[in-house]
């Protein structure tokens, strides 16, 4: 592309981003163009045809060089040829020797042809120029007629005979004259920028100015392009396309004699290619039709520009068609009943600004838009500081809090200290862990009166003054919420009595029970010796890390050491059975330390 483009094609988008243009006319449409045009480095042949007479006998020597002439193509291809075939110094009628043995005769004739020598042709940039005249479809289509005229530089030639390629000094013109018959496709987004792209074919006429040769050639091109128009406005448009252009062969010819010691030679030359054109193209399109267009909805919009093709009779509408929104609320002018709201507003369908506790204020100003009905508010839509802290209600984020109680900024209570929703003044248990249910003192739920609360029992519904265990079961008589996987009963318990006894831990790699551990030992002492007639299995698991034989040493060693613990609190020996499972029955996925975590530990399960 030529520099002089660039400015234009620059000026294509911002015509197209600013959006200043409106769409097209559809209908007749002229155009007039220009363009940078460049050329392909071309390939094709050079076919020579030799011609040779003599009256008589000639002893003279000559070269193949003499005969063709010079001409810079000519004398230098045939120079090579010389050097090639061995002419030099070749007499008694030299071209006939060259050609077969023997000597001519006077009144003899014979001809020689060198074919098909590969060609190969240079063009440097040059320029076109053109128009149409077509038809512009609202579906887009664009058929059209065009005249184009090109010119560019030819700056060299090289042949390659069998000795070699031969550079040559030629320099000339190739202008070509195309009518063509084009059909384009416009894709229209609804903006004053919009793409085409097409495809064409049609007949050329190109004159060449070679080496000194005026010649000219005729055939038919065929080409494909793409490119964006700006339309600045309904019937006028800046458009710049690329075009790649396939032409037929172009030929021209030429013919010399020459006369050698009494030997006519008659030299005819033919050079024929097939060049590509490319084309880059900036011009302006004209639609002069008046061609009209449906409006269904009869606003004055045609239905191609139109964005609301069923507005009611008689609608006031913008350029799109669409109905007037003076505040910009949403709701037309025609259905709106309060046209000035305030830009932002959330609206009823009616226009006016939404209210939705009916104090007067609407939501958009209304700090306060739950407030009771009847209740007084302020400008903000707030009630007055109702429970005295001395917050307005627009900032009171706790507005029941008794009197006399100190409250922050916010009108709440000063602390909290567990987070759970209870102030620290009513708080019995001011370190309840984050997300637990608490009741109204503060403290866990406790809904069976265990001393378990019920975020760890998994007897919630254990028997009143039933003796449990530390995860909240009685040893009889109860209700265990099942684990994932585990059988039930018709009630949904869990058929196994099984009990985990969370919190038993030992120290590392040993069977040596923690402080902790000890502590959680002592109830469970407590709970066998309510019910001394229930036998139990303690039983020892472990994770996967370690050889399977050796985590089954380790699980039956830290029953054994529970059980003496507990023998120590007073529980019959004979009661308690230790067993060790090492990895065997995992309750969790060992791929994860949580998993592991829960894997690691001691059961109690009641024997039949």
């Amino acid at each position: 592309m030529k520099k002089g483009l660039g400015p234009l094609a620059a000026a294509l988008v911002v015509m197209g981003l600013s959006g200043a243009a409106a769409a097209y006319q559809p209908g007749w449409y002229f155009s007039a163009s220009g363009a940078s045009s460049s050329i392909d480095d071309a390939d094709g042949r050079l076919l020579t045809s030799l011609t040779s007479s003599s009256d008589t006998t000639t002893t003279e020597p000559c070269l193949l060089s003499d005969i063709l002439g010079d001409t810079p193509l000519l004398g230098g291809l045939v120079g090579g040829l010389d050097a090639l075939l061995g002419t030099t110094g070749v007499s008694n009628g030299c071209l006939l020797t060259l050609l077969g043995p023997g000597t001519t005769t006077g009144g003899s004739s014979d001809s020689s042809q060198l074919n098909n020598v590969p060609l190969q042709v240079r063009f440097d940039g040059g320029f076109a120029v053109g128009a149409s005249v077509g038809y512009l479809f609202e579906g887009g289509f664009r058929p059209e007629l065009s005249l184009n005229f090109s010119e560019n530089d030819i700056t060299g030639a090289r042949a390659f005979p069998a000795s070699g390629p031969i550079a040559t000094a030629e320099s000339g013109k190739l202008r070509a004259t195309r009518i063509g018959a084009n059909l384009w496709y416009d894709l229209d987004f609804g903006g004053s920028i919009m793409p085409y792209f097409g495809v064409g074919l049609g007949f050329q006429d190109a004159d060449i100015e070679f080496d000194g040769i005026d010649d000219s050639d005729s055939g038919t091109f065929y080409q494909a392009g793409a490119g964006v128009s700006a339309w600045l406005s309904r019937r006028t448009a800046l458009f710049l396309d690329y075009r790649y252009i396939v032409s037929d062969d172009v030929a021209h010819s030429s013919s010399s004699t020459a006369t050698n010691g009494g030997t006519t030679i008659t030299t005819n030359v033919t050079q024929d290619f097939e060049h590509r054109v490319q084309q880059v193209t900036a011009g302006l399109r004209f639609t002069f039709s008046d061609a009209p267009m449906t409006d269904t909805d009869g606003d004055g919009v045609a239905d191609r520009y139109d964005r609301c093709p069923n507005t009611p009779k008689n609608v006031q509408v913008d350029s799109t068609g669409c109905p007037l929104d003076s505040d910009g609320d949403g709701v037309p002018d025609y259905q709106d009943q309060c046209p000035n709201t305030p830009p932002g507003t959330p609206v009823e369908p009616n226009g006016c600004p939404v209210d939705s506790d009916g104090d007067g204020v609407p939501d958009a100003l209304d700090k306060c838009p739950n407030t009771p009905r009847g209740v007084e508010v302020d400008a903000s839509g707030c009630p007055l500081d109702s429970d005295g802290d001395g917050v307005p209600y627009a900032r009171d984020q706790c507005p029941g809090t008794p009197p006399g109680v100190e409250v922050d900024a916010n009108g709440c209570p000063a602390t909290d200290a567990d987070g759970d929703g209870i102030p620290d003044f009513r708080d019995l248990c001011p370190n309840s862990p984050p997300g637990i249910p608490v009741g109204d003192d503060g403290c866990p739920l406790d809904s069976d009166g265990d001393g378990i609360p019920d975020y760890l029992d998994e007897c919630p519904n254990s028997p009143a003054g039933a003796q449990v265990l530390p995860n909240g079961c009685a040893l009889k008589g109860d209700c265990r919420r099942p684990r994932p996987g585990e059988q039930v009963d018709a009630k949904g318990c869990a058929v196994d009595s099984s009990f985990i006894l969370r919190g038993v831990k030992f120290e590392f790699d040993s069977a040596r029970l923690t402080a902790e551990a000890k502590a959680i030992l002592d109830r469970v002492s407590q709970t066998l010796t309510a019910y001394p007639d229930i036998d139990v299995e303690l039983e020892g698991h472990t994770d996967n890390i370690g050889t399977a034989a050796y985590n089954l040493g380790l699980s039956e060693r830290r029953a054994i050491a529970v059980k003496e613990y507990l023998i120590g609190r007073g529980v019959a020996a004979d009661r308690m059975i230790p067993v060790g499972y090492g990895v065997t029955q995992p309750v969790a996925d060992n791929a994860t330390e949580e998993g592991r975590e829960e894997n690691r530990r001691v059961e109690l399960t009641v024997r039949d």
